[in-house]
């Protein structure tokens, strides 16, 4: 799906992990696992597995989905280092929506004008030999206001709610129904939003820079990858951090707690 081979990963050293693979449950969800080791989502990216928008499915069959050797997976996981410990505290949603909004949102942001003219001037310049750039700037072209559309919608009506509820703040049942309903749409875009980097990453042949390319061809592809990469870290923070733990507090209550 994302253009990389597992090998692109392999720098082990000549110690083991103190983890053996043994100890990595294949019927957990990746999404979990990529909550508790951020690292994680290092070997999820190399071996082509979705652990943001497929977040629910087990590692054995996530595995099993991207054409990937469990054993092999589950090896590596055993063997990345997870001694750059999380800054961010899973459980301080605020917190959570800063990091979102200040590392992700912002990034889009200042990205998506810059890399929209970029992705017109290569069309214009090598659509001639490269016939696909056509489709590719269509595709961007309608990646890139929804995108905007979808961060403006966050934080002026998802993220408000989640921070009230994450103070213990009463809910009102019209509130407590918006934010159940906001998730799924949310939830919604990223699935489309994940198509159309799809999408992307075929008609750029998984990322890869054809020989004729001009450094602004090659600027292009490498903005294209990174915007894919940053999407997966920002959806895998939404889907499987924050909107569970925001729907959990609902379950559970938490914001009568303290009224």
């Amino acid at each position: 799906m994302f253009g990389f081979t597992l090998k692109n990963l392999r720098t082990r050293s000549s110690r083991r992990s103190e983890m053996s693979n043994a100890t990595i449950d294949p019927q957990r969800p990746i999404g979990e696992l990529a909550r508790e080791v951020p690292s994680y989502t290092r070997v999820f990216e190399a071996a082509g597995i979705d652990y943001c928008c497929g977040g629910d499915a087990s590692l054995a069959m996530a595995c099993n989905q991207a054409g990937v050797n469990l054993d092999d997976v589950r090896e590596e996981l055993a063997d990345v280092q997870t001694d750059d410990a999380q800054a961010i505290d899973w459980d301080d949603l605020a917190e959570l929506i800063d990091d979102v909004v200040e590392t992700h949102h912002q990034y889009l942001r200042e990205e998506l004008p810059a890399l929209e003219g970029l992705v017109r001037k290569v069309a214009r310049v090598h659509g001639e030999n490269h016939p696909e750039l056509e489709a590719l700037q269509a595709v961007y072209l309608d990646l890139a206001p929804a995108m905007k559309e979808h961060i403006r919608e966050e934080e002026e009506e998802v993220f408000p709610i989640i921070e009230k509820l994450d103070r213990g703040d009463s809910l009102s049942d019209a509130e407590r129904r918006r934010l159940r309903e906001v998730i799924e749409e949310m939830e919604a875009d990223h699935e489309e939003t994940a198509e159309l980097l799809d999408l992307i990453a075929e008609l750029t042949d998984g990322y890869t820079v054809p020989a004729d390319a001009c450094p602004s061809y090659e600027s292009m592809v490498e903005r294209l990858d990174a915007l894919e990469r940053d999407t997966h870290e920002h959806v895998h923070k939404e889907n499987n951090v924050l909107f569970v733990e925001a729907e959990t507090k609902l379950s559970d209550g938490v914001e009568s707690r303290n009224s």
